[in-house]
């Protein structure tokens, strides 16, 4: 039996040249019940720094830089719109690792 994928495309320079990372966001660690990094926490702590439609959402290993996809936890949000949020809950040894996300935007026009 199939398994439902979901699928997600991403476009490379120079097709998406106006396209612009925001900063590095870890506002939580998974002591407690995760590692909750969801845009709107991340917007109120950080006022004006995070576009109102973001395109694409980056998650990686604090330490040691391992994109979330490749670390082989289970995620309760991962995406754009909602942030990135990794449950102790879920893990096979009852514990995430510690991430920090940053945003893909329209290139602010100065």
């Amino acid at each position: 039996m199939c398994k439902d994928y979901k699928v997600r495309f991403m476009c490379k320079s120079p097709y998406c040249a106006n396209e612009c990372y925001t900063n590095w966001y870890d506002r939580d660690d998974p002591p407690g019940s995760g590692d909750w990094e969801t845009l709107m926490d991340l917007r109120r702590e950080n006022k004006d720094e995070i576009c109102e439609n973001p395109l694409h959402i980056e998650a990686v290993t604090v330490d040691t830089l391992i994109p979330a996809a490749n670390t082989g936890e289970t995620f309760l949000v991962n995406n754009p719109t909602r942030g990135f949020v990794c449950r102790n809950e879920d893990q096979h040894d009852g514990v995430c690792l510690d991430y920090k996300v940053r945003f893909k935007c329209p290139c602010k026009e100065e």
